[in-house]
This record gives structure tokens, C-alpha cells and sequence, in this order.
């Protein structure tokens, strides 16, 4: 299982830190037992951009790829 303490920036996210450790376990749990053992974070943080206001940007490496995720909630990423 992933720590969302563990994760470079997560001790800056404030208020949305709860937010994101409720998206941390449904993005973890969306992917088979196979995947789960390749997803490696490596950091989260808040942005904002005018087309899309505010979100925080995880970057994380899977399956040997690095790629990185809108969350805009728990249960809402792209």
C-alpha cells in the first residue's frame, strides 16, 4: 500500500492533504494486484491553471513509464 506522508510534497499540500490520501487509496485499488506493484510516487503538488482552476499534480512512475495525474478529488483524476 502506498503512504501518502511518504510522498516529496505532500507535507505542503494543508487542507487538501486529506483529499488526497482518499484519492492515494482509490487510485491504488483501481489497478490489479500486478500493477499495484509497480506504481513508485514520486510527488504531489498544488496547482492551478485557467483552464482547469485548481488541482493537485501527482507524478508517480508505473510500469516503468513516469506519468503524471490531475486530482480534483477522491475519486477524480485524469
Amino acid at each position: 500500500m502506498l503512504i501518502a506522508d511518504d510522498i516529496k510534497g505532500f507535507d505542503k499540500l494543508g487542507v487538501n492533504a486529506d483529499m488526497f490520501k482518499k484519492f492515494l487509496y482509490n487510485f491504488y485499488n483501481a489497478w490489479g494486484l500486478e500493477t499495484r506493484k509497480t506504481i513508485k510516487p514520486i510527488s504531489v503538488k498544488y496547482q492551478k491553471d485557467k483552464a482547469n482552476g485548481p488541482f493537485l499534480r501527482f507524478d508517480y512512475e508505473m510500469n516503468g513509464r513516469k506519468c503524471w495525474l490531475h486530482v480534483t478529488g477522491p475519486r477524480t483524476w485524469y
